[in-house]
């Protein structure tokens, strides 16, 4: 591991090096980065705006306080929000169609009856959290989260069990992968900025996931849930309760749409679990076939070619679209309307976080512009702070101000990224992963996600931090141990 940070450290002060004398305009430069990013934390949770415009005003202000040239201040934030849509926006669609696919067939609550089944009252929350992170896989947190809640207070209702035993794994599966495991949205944006392999940064996402969702799941629920007291809401259960049979809660909790997407669920049978599991990992099986060719050598000629088109993200995310439109679709007796209804649903959840995104992209195009981003390189390597951990601190610092763990990725490596030139394809991909571990920490009363976790699962804001915020803060310092571990095999 030291030789690993050693060398992350050499190739830091080399930046710093490789640059001019260090300058009042620099430390103007790093002034200006605080300004902006307290302009964005202050509109964000003071005057409740919402993070496009909170970006887009940041990232003005950076062209404007570093003195760029006011024509081309605007050109900075429209070319960087091209650029980060054009590449992430697609895959963040597609992963949203393949999710509703998923949820509106009743796909996940074949899941969890079949994991239930095989492992008993006392292996739930192992069980809910591998459900999770099944889940996790194609979609994003929030929509994953409303959509699992339902699952959650009808087993814990269901079986007589405290709902915090398979509320913390739920969530805790989700954020693994959410922060972790492409193709989600903070995860491409550092996979962008950084220049890493998407399915190297997936194969290592993986491997240090596994151990988080370990930890963070079941044994963190194992110590946190007699210490929290927690009551299903009322309200919640009654929302909540459904008839026997079909797709219950997911559908329906899913917004507008749900009560059609439930009946359409409930007329037609649901996939078999080893359907619905095949489905769902296909995108990831093809992205890390291609990653292992690419790192083994296991294929050549016209074989790799194919391979390799197969395991591009778009490719393997449309490839298991269109398998889903049999398994979760027509193949279940749906009608060519229930298809399209459930198509048509896709598009409207993700619509705030393809802006977020995009303004992300904006701002740092902004930073990159001003050479905020060349004097953050030269400041980092006269005090030789390891690449890894400055990535990860970084984000770390975005995600407690801001409180969106996206909003602190895209931010964080805007900053990050132009240190990333001349990092391998292995260092990169753990470079991306620091960004999405420090994105995940400590998540507090400036969080959405937050609110609803408390107001589902009946809690206190005490209870809340004790375990919401805890858990979140332990994914982090978990992950990033991971990356650290990994890093020096790697190495």
């Amino acid at each position: 591991m030291m030789a690993a940070l050693a060398s992350s450290s050499a190739l830091l002060a080399r930046a710093g090096a490789a640059g001019t004398a260090w300058t009042g305009h620099d430390t103007w430069l790093l002034a200006v980065v605080g300004i902006s990013i307290a302009l964005v934390v202050v509109l964000i949770s003071w005057l409740k705006l919402h993070a496009f415009l909170a970006l887009m005003v940041g990232s003005f202000a950076v062209s404007l306080l570093s003195g760029e040239a006011l024509g081309k201040v605007a050109d900075s934030f429209t070319t960087g929000l091209g650029n980060i849509t054009g590449k992430v926006g697609i895959l963040i669609v597609l992963g949203a169609v393949l999710g509703r696919l998923l949820a509106d067939s009743g796909g996940i609550e074949q899941i969890v009856a079949t994991l239930t089944r095989a492992v008993g009252p006392r292996g739930l929350p192992w069980a809910v959290t591998l459900v999770a992170c099944l889940v996790g896989l194609s979609m994003f947190f929030e929509v994953g989260f409303v959509l699992l809640v339902p699952l959650v207070l009808q087993i814990a209702k269901r079986a007589d069990y405290p709902v915090l035993r398979v509320g913390i794994p739920a969530m805790a599966g989700l954020a693994t992968v959410h922060a972790l495991v492409p193709p989600h949205p903070g995860v491409l944006v550092a996979i962008s900025a950084v220049h890493a392999s998407i399915g190297l940064t997936l194969v290592y996402g993986l491997i240090v996931a596994v151990p988080c969702a370990v930890v963070v799941g079941p044994l963190f629920t194992a110590y946190a849930w007699p210490r929290v007291s927690a009551t299903i809401p009322d309200g919640a259960l009654a929302a909540f309760t459904t008839g026997g049979g079909g797709a219950p809660g997911g559908a329906g909790a899913a917004g507008a749409g749900g009560a059609a997407a439930g009946a359409g669920a409930a007329a037609r049978r649901l996939p078999r679990f080893s359907v619905t599991l095949g489905t769902v990992l296909l995108p990831i099986a093809l992205m890390m076939l291609k990653a292992a060719c690419d790192t083994f050598g296991w294929a050549h000629g016209t074989g790799y070619r194919v391979l390799e088109f197969l395991g591009t993200p778009v490719v393997a995310l449309l490839a298991a679209i269109l398998v889903a439109l049999g398994t979760f679709g027509y193949g279940l007796g749906a009608s060519r309307r229930q298809v399209q209804e459930t198509l048509s649903r896709s598009f409207p959840p993700i619509a705030g976080v393809l802006v977020i995104v995009g303004a992300g992209g904006g701002y740092s195009q902004a930073l990159a512009d001003s050479g905020v981003n060349a004097a953050i390189g030269r400041a980092a390597g006269h005090l030789h702070i390891p690449l890894l951990l400055l990535a990860w601190l970084v984000a770390a610092l975005m995600r407690t101000a801001t409180g969106s763990g996206t909003v602190a990725t895209v931010a964080a490596a805007g900053i990050i990224g132009p240190m990333a030139h001349g990092l391998d394809s292995g260092h990169a991909a753990l470079l991306a992963l620091a960004l999405g571990s420090g994105a995940a920490f400590l998540g507090h009363v400036n969080d959405a996600a937050f609110w609803l976790f408390k107001e589902y699962f009946g809690l206190s804001v005490g209870g809340t931090l004790r375990t919401w915020t805890v858990s979140h803060t332990l994914l982090s310092l978990t992950s990033l141990a991971g990356v650290l571990a990994l890093s020096t095999v790697v190495g």
